[in-house]
């Protein structure tokens, strides 16, 4: 008996531990660091009228870090995307040579041309806001769709347990979402989020997912998002999936 209740105790004391466990969510970058950040995401929109999925690769590489703040420098090393819409289907990889794409695909290889040679210097905070966003290179029109995933999260100052949330708002070109990161559990290596947003604006909606955030480095190594979303009238949902991998 006394065995089994020195069992309870045990548990007790370990579960009072882990639930008091708090960490604090930093960027920890250092010059020389590369990341390749892998971006997945299908769109659907009018009950299946269109659909779009997108696969985009970005390379990161620090090249400054003083006083708590990080310049990187982001680049676009590949865009794979499939449409369709009213039965017709449309196709594009920048890793296929040219010459073995069909006129459609070599049309969208021209609009993407401006983008694959864009580089982007984004000046960070240890708590993720980013500060400052220039292109280096290149001239992509559309540039402004992509700076938006430079910015993944940015972290509260004090430290986090299990059951903190923080709320943050961000504005991209009219679309407003307010979204709510609560930690769901703390591990030896990383904190996990569970992540509530809305969207207002340009589209009105909603947003679930979760992060996966390193906590050696503040990075979110992994993210799951899905947005449900109402644009001019019709439905749209997308399904976002990041990763980052360190090189």
């Amino acid at each position: 008996m006394k065995k089994l209740l020195s069992i309870f105790l045990i548990l007790a004391i370990s579960v009072s531990v882990f639930a008091q466990e708090s960490t604090l969510l930093r960027l920890n970058y250092n010059k020389g660091d590369k990341y390749l950040m892998k971006m997945n995401m299908s769109q659907n929109m009018g009950g299946g009228a269109m659909s779009m999925d997108m696969n985009m690769h970005m390379l990161m590489e620090v090249v400054s870090s003083e006083d708590a703040v990080f310049g990187t420098n982001v680049s676009f090393s590949k865009v794979a995307m499939h449409m369709e819409q009213g039965g017709m289907k449309m196709a594009y990889d920048s890793d296929v040579e040219e010459e073995s794409l069909d006129e459609n695909a070599k049309q969208m290889g021209q609009q993407m041309k401006p983008l694959l040679e864009t580089v982007l210097s984004v000046k960070t905070n240890n708590l993720g806001k980013v500060l400052k966003v220039e292109v280096v290179s290149g001239a992509a029109a559309n540039i402004d769709q992509f700076t938006s995933q430079v910015e993944s999260v940015v972290y509260p100052e004090e430290k986090v347990s299990v059951g903190y949330a923080w709320t943050a708002e961000k504005d991209n070109n009219g679309l407003n979402i307010k979204s709510t990161y609560t930690v769901k559990s703390i591990e030896v290596d990383k904190v996990v989020l569970d992540v509530n947003g809305v969207i207002s604006g340009n589209a009105t909606g909603s947003m679930l997912g979760t992060m996966d955030i390193d906590k050696q480095t503040g990075t979110v190594i992994e993210s799951n998002l899905i947005m449900d979303m109402t644009v001019m009238g019709q439905e749209m949902k997308s399904v976002i999936k990041i990763t980052m991998e360190k090189e």
